[in-house]
């Protein structure tokens, strides 16, 4: 594993981690992580993918973990598109590393959410996406939208403009998070049209420009990412590309729980991780 920095678009400094193959099989997977999850949380998966032969790049959103070289308060007025500006850089390095490998995403929740931020899918010949959602709230089992109405509603509102940055931790929803994030992070939650509503914001959004194959994997226990709005993403948001639905129940695994994050974890490699081998046919 090789650990470095790279420039995004607008010059900031992307921390990246580069997992090298010692028997290449002309395959590059590139991971986009979740919201206030750092890179180190997809290490386990990445190495093995490694030990398969690909070539696979983690990396870190400004602000979060390793990309953090300013206090969070001075980040505040990067939110969504200039995390997407991050994967298309380290996208882009990925593409030009290895010009000839067929190039693949792995997504989770936001990281699958965000593809159509920039242009980055021209760089993608794959995607899996991992608990990625359509974001509009009422979606969600009646709880959780009481508890998204009342932290993105009230309190992002509150604690931005008090702290000058989102206090994520406090709600135990990862690190802590730009002014701008946890507003775009609201915007995706609390409006009707979650992702869509961005490019009616003045932005430019590619989601109908992204064709290739997708497989949307859902799990039943997820509370962040419910079975209708993964539904809603593949035949919404995701509507011309040859999309693939996957809805795993923790019960056909033998498992107690796999909700939002499980998957990943080194714990399930022998049980879950295949259907990522599968999915890019490394069996």
């Amino acid at each position: 594993m090789e650990s470095y920095t790279i420039k995004s678009l607008d010059g900031y400094p992307i921390s990246v981690h580069e997992f090298i193959p010692e028997s290449p099989v002309d395959i590059t997977i590139v991971f986009a992580p979740a919201v206030a999850v750092p890179q180190k949380f997809y290490f386990s998966l990445a190495q093995d993918l490694a030990k398969k032969g690909c070539n696979v790049f983690t990396f870190d959103y400004r602000g979060i973990g390793t990309s953090m070289s300013k206090s969070i308060q001075s980040l505040k007025e990067f939110g969504y598109f200039s995390w997407a500006g991050d994967f298309k850089a380290v996208s882009k390095l990925a593409k030009e590393e290895y010009p000839d490998n067929k190039q693949y995403l792995i997504g989770h929740s936001y990281g699958g959410n965000s593809i159509g931020f920039s242009d980055a899918y021209q760089y993608y010949d794959k995607y899996l996406t991992i608990a990625s959602q359509y974001g509009y709230y009422r979606h969600f089992k009646f709880r959780m939208q009481l508890i998204i109405l009342l932290n993105f509603g009230v309190f992002v509102p509150i604690t931005t403009s008090i702290l000058g940055y989102y206090p994520s931790s406090w709600f135990g929803l990862g690190k802590p998070l730009t002014t701008q994030v946890a507003k775009d992070w609201a915007t995706f939650l609390l409006h009707r049209d979650s992702m869509l509503h961005f490019a009616k914001n003045g932005n430019t959004t590619y989601y109908e420009k992204i064709e290739k194959p997708m497989l949307l994997v859902s799990v039943e226990d997820d509370t962040f990412a419910p079975k209708k709005s993964v539904d809603i993403l593949g035949s919404r948001v995701y509507k011309n590309a040859q999309v693939t639905r996957k809805h795993l129940k923790p019960k056909d695994y033998n498992l107690k729980t796999i909700g939002h994050f499980d998957f990943f974890r080194k714990k399930n490699e022998d049980i879950l991780w295949p259907i990522v081998y599968d999915w890019f046919e490394l069996n």
